[in-house]
């Protein structure tokens, strides 16, 4: 027969059990095990634990009190008596037991976070620092978050958000658990609710120095470069030194168009150490950008030399298009493939560089069996759902409808200045913003992501399932005030007086019904390639984020085929609201194309959008060194040496290919 002992110490961990699911039914156990063994300091704990759970810390006051007199080496009583001062805002009691707690348990993570919390509450930011980084320092063993760590790491992110998050419903201030809920976040699209898990995190814990890498990484997902920025100049005035917070300093100016500043402080960085691999892969592609090209091959090559296997510096090379690899490189390329240590990015970076080089010495096949398995290594990185995008394209066409429109043809914001070109990837759209952009009314800003932020928010975050109801939930004032976010954003990133701006992002295809609700008489410019050129061009190209359709020849035909779907859904709901432009026209005919875009836009000719390669301005895409060139009358047909390998390409465009440039009439 079990002893009442055994049986108290069952019934007391049954209630502990219950303490974060149900505090209220823990107190009801916990009160029958105290009506037989009322000096039981467990149990004690236990009801302590469950009234404070419950907001009620005045009365787990009146049982820690005693308890902790009786049992003052006790370090979880002094933990909660901690918790329970720091819950009433008496933060200089909480702070002698939370003291009292980690030096009674070193080993104690819980109550080292307890006792940083209660610091930082109370303002002590330095002493709280130092807490968090003990605190850090033994959560990092946590058998929860070291299965969650794990789970990441073998591609299980459902798993390792399941443990971070069943651990911060728990103890919702642990910042090891907050760090990485948000990795997953960020490896899973997520990146505003990571920002907002991170920011949470570093103005907890300003010396959890990972947390603040993290967070800078976070606000550059979202384009807030000047907030990544005036992050990083704060970090620089306790580590003023740091190499690697002044290369981001670099890449903030950057990306708020201060090229000079961020090309000067990588030669400050280069002048001390001459041989900075990362820094001078920053350089050069900065010199690329502001169209300092014959520097940027020196750096690149310098790159190399430093390590001889560097895919990054061979593909931007590649990239440059202008740049011809002669057969030592092409063999340089070859062995360092060989290398069994490679990363994958490497290798995948070489394989694209190497296909070049062969394309480029003639070597057909062999450069399309390298850009297969750069493709083929690089899709199995990424998660793409083709047949999620084709839904989203069918649910846009028979949701916004010709009396969709109609409807709310009294909405939106009466401006003009947005151009918005749209396209598919590689299809020219570069060259017609450049041209734009030679214009003396005309600003181009680049590739933005305003509009796919604004389309989250219209969301609440849910994805494109809720699009389309959530774009039809919209009234007037609300089409109006994200209209001002919209421009809000562009007026950061405006740096002349130029009334009319491009915003030159080919994806925007898919928001074209949302740009149309905004902006009724903005310019929506479709610049359109065969598709075989297209997505040969797509495929022998190494993306960002955003283009996860291009490295399979099939997927890349199906995306352009819903494309074409897309846009001559538009064409019919909204006739003349799209203006097309062919690439192949352009070509042969520049003049001609350039004055009808002009007239479209209800500008001027100017003569000096015939020489756009003449128009001085950084350039951000791969097509900045073709697009600086003069333009040249030749035929676009360079994939069809390519031909007996692209199969899969054209048949998945079928009568999109065979009807080119006419749209198929089974549309």
């Amino acid at each position: 027969m079990a002893s009442s002992q055994n049986l108290s110490s069952t019934a007391v961990m049954k209630a502990a059990q219950l303490l974060q699911d149900n505090p209220a039914r823990a107190e009801a156990e916990i009160a029958t095990v105290l009506k037989t063994t009322p000096d039981d300091p467990e149990a004690q704990l236990v009801l302590a634990v469950a009234l404070r759970l419950q907001g009620r810390s005045a009365e787990a006051l009146r049982v820690l009190g005693p308890l902790a007199e009786t049992q003052p080496q006790w370090a979880i009583a002094q933990q909660e008596l901690g918790l329970a001062f720091s819950a009433q805002g008496a933060w200089p009691l909480a702070l002698g037991a939370l003291r009292k707690a980690v030096e009674l348990a070193p080993a104690l993570p819980s109550a080292w976070r307890a006792l940083a919390d209660a610091l930082h509450a109370s303002g002590e930011s330095d002493e709280a620092d130092l807490a968090y980084e003990r605190f850090v320092l033994l959560a990092s063993s946590d058998p929860l978050l070291s299965e969650a760590v794990a789970a990441l790491q073998n591609g299980r992110a459902d798993i390792a958000e399941s443990h971070a998050r069943l651990r911060l419903r728990f103890e919702p201030s642990d910042i090891v658990a907050a760090r990485l809920l948000a990795d997953i976040c960020r490896h899973t699209g997520r990146a505003e609710e990571a920002e907002r898990l991170l920011g949470d995190v570093v103005n907890r814990a300003r010396s959890y120095w990972p947390a603040q890498l993290d967070y800078i990484d976070a606000l550059f997902r979202l384009g807030r470069f000047a907030d990544a920025h005036a992050r990083i100049d704060q970090l620089l005035t306790l580590r003023p030194s740091d190499g690697g917070l002044l290369g981001l300093k670099s890449l903030a100016l950057a990306n708020l168009g201060d090229y000079d500043a961020a090309i000067a402080i990588l030669r400050q960085l280069l002048a001390q150490n001459p041989t900075a691999r990362d820094a001078l892969l920053q350089l050069a592609h900065l010199l690329r950008v502001v169209g300092a090209a014959d520097e940027a091959v020196d750096i690149y090559n310098r790159v190399i030399a430093v390590d001889p296997s560097c895919g990054e510096a061979y593909l931007a090379l590649a990239n440059l298009k202008t740049y011809r690899f002669t057969e030592f490189e092409v063999e340089a390329m070859k062995q360092a493939l060989e290398k069994k240590d490679l990363n994958e990015g490497a290798r995948i970076d070489l394989r694209f560089a190497l296909g070049h080089g062969f394309d480029q010495l003639g070597r057909y096949e062999e450069a399309f069996q390298s850009f297969a398995t750069a493709n083929a290594l690089k899709r199995m990185q990424v998660e793409f759902d083709l047949e999620a995008v084709e839904d989203t394209i069918a649910r846009t066409r028979q949701f916004q409808s010709e009396r969709f429109f109609a409807e709310r043809s009294h909405m939106g914001v009466d401006a003009r200045s947005p151009v918005f070109i749209i396209g598919m990837p590689r299809s020219g759209s570069t060259l017609v913003e450049q041209i734009l952009a030679s214009h003396s009314q005309l600003e181009a800003l680049g590739e933005l992501r305003l509009l796919y932020q604004l389309a989250g928010a219209i969301t609440e975050g849910k994805g494109d399932p809720a699009y389309g109801t959530a774009l039809a939930a919209l009234d007037a004032p609300s089409l109006a005030a994200y209209a001002r976010t919209y421009l809000d954003g562009i007026a950061q990133l405006k740096t002349t007086l130029r009334q009319g701006f491009i915003d030159k992002t080919p994806n925007n295809f898919l928001h074209v019904g949302l740009i149309h609700l905004l902006f009724p008489r903005a310019a929506i410019i479709d610049v359109r390639r065969h598709p075989m050129a297209c997505g040969f061009s797509n495929f022998v190209h190494l993306f960002g984020p955003g283009h996860e359709f291009s490295y399979r020849l099939n997927e890349m035909g199906r995306f352009y085929r819903s494309y074409v779907q897309l846009m001559d859904h538009y064409d019919r709901v909204l006739p003349g609201r799209v203006f097309r432009l062919h690439y192949e026209d352009l070509i042969a005919d520049p003049k001609t194309e350039t004055a009808r875009l002009l007239a479209h836009l209800g500008l001027e000719f100017e003569e000096a959008c015939l020489t756009p390669h003449l128009t001085r301005r950084p350039i951000l895409t791969p097509s900045a060194e073709q697009v600086r060139q003069p333009l040249r009358r030749s035929p676009d047909s360079h994939w069809q040496h390519y031909a007996p390998w692209l199969g899969p390409l054209a048949e998945a465009l079928g009568s999109v290919r065979d009807t080119y440039p006419a749209i198929p009439s089974s549309f």
